[in-house]
């Protein structure tokens, strides 16, 4: 049996590497902005458990 029928539309996608670089510099860019967010208020928000 051929893996198509089991997975989902996620298997026939194709990858795009520009797509997935420009999302890496976006998330990049959030988490450098919530760091600098929390060391310019004075305390850093706790973490919180899944």
């Amino acid at each position: 049996m051929g893996q198509e029928q089991f997975s989902g539309p996620e298997y026939f996608t194709e990858f795009d590497p520009e797509k997935f670089i420009r999302d890496m510099k976006q998330v990049a860019e959030m988490d450098k902005e919530n760091k600098e967010n929390k060391a310019g208020s004075g305390e850093a928000a706790p973490e919180e458990d899944a």
